[in-house]
């Protein structure tokens, strides 16, 4: 079913809304990042299948303005925010719960968007956020909220609130809101912060009962696919770029390998923003070695073809951030041979890459 869909296809409204977390490496000098070309791989057609751009639930209100933008480009697939980092769900949904907890909030109509991007031959991806959700968080006095060890609901270092983690009612929410935009015709189901908070006092934290973290994601996604793929839906996963780097990133409980079980496709976040200032520091452009470099070691670990990579479309901590800037990056998804790219905007402002697809 994977291959089928994936053969197919081949025909927080301000900044970036991604916590940068700066794990320091040890003994950068002397780590070694080369790999030459080229590679033993099965040969991928000269295009990507995934070329994509984010669109959070304002800027898919107004999706014809985007086709005709993205018309006669490269652009192929879009993901749109059908449950957000606020945890509003942002269309018609018929999953009661959230209509009860006060997360509807209707602003799509799903069954267009779906109609129109098919049109439009654009593949279309439904980004849900699982554990960061302020409604859900605050709902029925923090019931299914990380809590403190006075009782209080727990916010981390941004003010934001999380949901437990360990809750498979948290985990049972979010699935049927996947089941139901699956459904209603979305092709895959892409789900993101499926992990545990980066900062914040985590010394006051009291969430009851818990085991391991990573197990904790894990069966999230393996409960997730079990639902999904029988109705023939992808099921993709955002992850931190670091996932490739280190073996497991404990404080957030992600591991590459593990998670990579339950997902169809592999969405490392490879933002060079995102990673720590001596990161590769000394390549040049350092843009393109951090994804191309991060891609073909990721691709290496998994041994299977999965990652479509998200890369920087915002400018933060990137002094020559610009047209050529995202060029680099998407050269580097090609050179490597991986599935694809999205390009992340958390504003939905493509005025850049706009001009190096219009070259």
């Amino acid at each position: 079913m994977k291959k089928n869909i994936i053969l197919g296809i081949a025909l927080t409204l301000f900044g970036c809304t991604r916590t940068a977390i700066r794990y320091k490496l040890p003994d950068i000098e002397k780590m070694e990042f080369e790999y030459e070309l080229p590679r033993l791989k099965m040969k991928l057609p000269t295009f990507l299948i995934y070329q994509g751009i984010y669109l959070n639930s304002i800027a898919a209100t107004r999706l014809d303005r985007y086709l005709k933008r993205i018309k006669n480009t490269e652009i192929n697939c879009i993901v749109v925010d059908f449950k957000d980092a606020h945890g509003f769900v942002t269309y018609d949904t018929n999953v009661e719960f959230a209509k009860t907890i006060g997360a509807k909030i209707a602003r799509l109509d799903i069954e267009e968007i779906v109609k129109k991007c098919e049109a439009h031959g654009i593949y279309l991806i439904g980004r849900i956020v699982v554990f960061k959700d302020s409604i859900l968080a605050n709902y029925n006095d923090g019931e299914f909220a990380i809590k403190n060890k006075e009782g209080k609901i727990w916010r981390d270092k941004h003010g934001s609130y999380w949901v437990n983690q360990y809750s498979r009612e948290v985990w049972r929410y979010n699935i049927e809101i996947a089941k139901d935009i699956a459904n209603r015709g979305v092709k895959e189901v892409q789900f993101d912060y499926i992990r545990f908070p980066s900062r914040g006092d985590f010394e006051s934290v009291d969430i009851g009962d818990v085991y391991d973290k990573e197990e904790a994601i894990a069966g999230f996604l393996k409960e997730a696919r079990k639902v999904l793929s029988p109705i023939g839906v992808n099921v993709a996963g955002d992850l931190y770029g670091y996932t490739i780097w280190f073996p497991r990133l404990e404080r957030e409980g992600q591991n590459l390998k593990k998670l990579a079980e339950y997902l169809d496709i592999v969405c490392p976040m490879l933002y060079p923003s995102h990673f720590h200032d001596d990161f590769m520091a000394r390549k040049n452009p350092r843009e393109y070695h951090i994804v191309y470099e991060s891609l073909v070691r990721g691709d290496s670990l998994l041994g299977e073809n999965k990652l479509v990579a998200y890369i920087q479309g915002f400018n933060l901590r990137s002094p020559n951030f610009g047209p050529e800037y995202i060029e680099n990056q998407i050269k580097a998804v090609r050179d490597a041979h991986v599935l694809g790219y999205i390009v992340w905007n958390a504003r939905s402002n493509y005025r850049l890459l706009w001009e190096l697809l219009d070259k």
